[in-house]
């Protein structure tokens, strides 16, 4: 049973999930391209994971090209589950279930180790996934926040090596996602204009932070970059949530993301890396001033103490020069 606690004097909520420990591990182990015949996530290997909840075909088979399947090692506990423990004396001593969903995106039925190897038409597939899980489980009033990620490389936390991403839908907003939705309101409540609009006319004039665009979306590295490398992928035109994007638009998010991810492995060598797709919470009071976008974040340094101990940051590459890396590389 997974749990949540709540920090007495940050307030930030930690999810305790020791069941994750039992994790498979493969990554690392098989640099050849073949499937491995344990590999739960190939296809023939069905049986080996939990029934799909969700598959994509693709045009031109009749079998599956993309496979939801709810996580085996789960970071949180079913809201069935959970809800049938309320009022148990853990939640007295200062910690409750900690319900949602986390689910597996198996993104490919044929076996990959990187995204960049996927086809564009691949990509869009696991695009359409996102979104419409997303949709599904947004609609569970107990959901108050969701997140799609993926760990490419053991250096970005990935344990198995077959291309996959995550979805994890708890019922708290993480602090982080919290402070983005206090600040677009707090902006938008000050100057009339959104926050994330704000900024993308400012990159935009300023243009050294831009790798690079399309008529619907911008491909920058962050003013305030956190890691080395780090990217941001977004709409111009602001919406809070990716799970209303439209399928035209996918098909041009797929090119600019599939760009994205070749350049990064050009530019940092095949780097390990982790991707998160920022969506507006489902229901929160801030989501009209939210802008969804995806982080893409190079694993090249390590979080040493200064970061654990203070949450504050040191990024020995400038965002100006790591765009201007990108920008000149081929892709």
């Amino acid at each position: 049973m997974s749990e949540l606690r709540k920090d007495p004097i940050l307030g930030d909520w930690v999810i305790l999930a020791p069941g994750r420990a039992s994790r498979p591990f493969d990554t690392g182990n098989n640099r050849s391209g073949e499937s491995s015949e344990v590999c739960p996530f190939c296809k023939g290997n069905e049986n080996e994971t939990p029934a799909a909840v969700m598959t994509i075909s693709d045009d031109d088979a009749d079998d599956w090209a993309v496979r939801v399947i709810p996580n085996r090692y789960s970071a949180v506990t079913s809201f069935d589950t959970a809800g049938s423990d309320a009022g148990t004396s853990e939640q007295t001593a200062g910690s409750i279930p900690a319900p949602g969903y986390h689910e597996v995106f198996v993104e490919s039925p044929t076996h990959h180790q990187a995204m960049r190897e996927l086809s564009e038409s691949q990509v869009s597939l696991i695009l359409q996934a996102w979104r419409d899980r997303l949709r599904e489980v947004s609609v569970d009033p107990a959901v108050a926040h969701t997140m799609i990620f993926r760990n490419e490389g053991a250096a970005a936390g990935a344990s198995l090596e077959h291309v996959h991403s995550q979805l994890l839908a708890t019922s708290f907003v993480p602090a982080r996602i919290g402070a983005e939705l206090d600040a677009g309101r707090t902006h938008y409540e000050l100057t009339g204009q959104l926050a994330w609009t704000a900024m993308l006319e400012r990159e935009l004039f300023d243009r050294r932070r831009i790798i690079t665009e399309s008529e619907h979306f911008v491909l920058l590295c962050p003013f305030a970059s956190r890691f080395p490398g780090e990217m941001c992928l977004l709409p111009h035109v602001s919406s809070p949530g990716f799970e209303t994007t439209s399928d035209e638009d996918l098909k041009l998010l797929t090119a600019v993301l599939r760009k994205a991810i070749v350049k990064l492995d050009r530019v940092f060598q095949g780097a390990a890396f982790n991707l998160g797709l920022h969506t507006a919470p489902p229901r929160d009071p801030g989501r009209p001033y939210y802008h969804w976008h995806m982080t893409i974040t190079p694993r090249l340094t390590g979080i040493a103490g200064f970061e654990v101990g203070s949450g504050a940051w040191i990024n020995i590459v400038s965002p100006e020069d790591a765009a201007n890396r990108y920008r000149t590389s081929s892709s």
